[in-house]
């Protein structure tokens, strides 16, 4: 256990791996019930990915229509396309921002002793989005932004190297905080090249590297969507909440010239 820990303290690349309004979920409801009711809808298979396109078309009606499906949620024939966020972490600047997004990242640390949850962002949401502006998330306590915890238990201080870096491009990882040295476990991703107002407030512990494509796909998402999930914010209204769930399903270290 030892050795792992002194390993991930030398990580330099961390994952996040993200569910877009619950569409693994979606998925797996149209394999099962393609699975259970091919032969009463008269499908060509028991397989969603050997139905015809037209079959597949009709599925969200069968099942918004059958008794039994109807009230289990939405359904999607296609499966999610992979959602990985990739980070560069900046441990020489921000030594503490970055062993504690690793942790967390891997979950090494166990059950919290104060919270009693897992001290893991895997299940955790994402729980602000703001267009051009950031996402935030690493709330797994309350899962709304009015919580977090570091793996020290208490709130930790500002990395001042970290704190001087800036936040000008897409893709910075930084600290959600607040106020001066009160970090936790929430982070948050600038999604613009300028977002001056972060700079000198939050500390800067990395980059994205791989993943710019899930951000302009949230950012379709959000653009696209019509009818919230209940408890959403729909995005309207000045509401920061995401209007579809944004689930962290794992996370971890990697070697992106592997994992990618």
């Amino acid at each position: 256990m030892q050795r792992k820990i002194v390993e991930q303290k030398k990580a330099k690349y961390c994952y996040l791996d993200l569910d877009l309004d619950d569409s693994r979920g979606a998925y797996q409801r149209a394999c099962d019930f393609v699975n259970k009711c091919s032969i009463k809808y008269g499908l060509s298979s028991n397989i969603v990915s050997e139905l015809g396109g037209r079959e597949k078309l009709s599925i969200s009606e069968l099942v918004a229509n059958d008794f039994n499906y109807a009230s289990k949620g939405r359904v999607q024939c296609q499966p999610q396309t992979a959602c990985r966020l990739v980070f560069e972490l900046f441990p020489d600047t921000s030594p503490l921002a970055c062993e504690n997004f690793v942790a967390l990242c891997t979950g090494v640390k166990g059950i919290s002793k104060q919270s009693g949850v897992p001290l893991h962002y895997q299940g955790s949401i994402i729980h602000r989005y703001k267009s051009n502006f950031i996402m935030q998330g690493g709330d797994f306590i309350f899962q709304n932004g009015s919580g977090g915890e570091s793996i020290w238990g208490k709130k930790f201080k500002d990395d001042v190297k970290g704190l001087k870096l800036k936040h000008n491009k897409k893709g910075v990882l930084s600290m959600g905080n607040g106020g001066k040295n009160s970090n936790t476990s929430q982070f948050f991703i600038t999604l613009d090249d300028e977002t001056k107002s972060c700079d000198g407030k939050h500390t800067v512990f990395g980059q994205m590297i791989h993943g710019f494509e899930v951000l302009d796909l949230i950012e379709q998402m959000k653009n696209d969507q019509q009818n919230p999930i209940k408890g959403g914010g729909g995005g309207g209204g000045g509401s920061e909440e995401p209007p579809f769930s944004i689930v962290v399903t794992s996370c971890g270290i990697c070697n992106p010239d592997q994992d990618l």
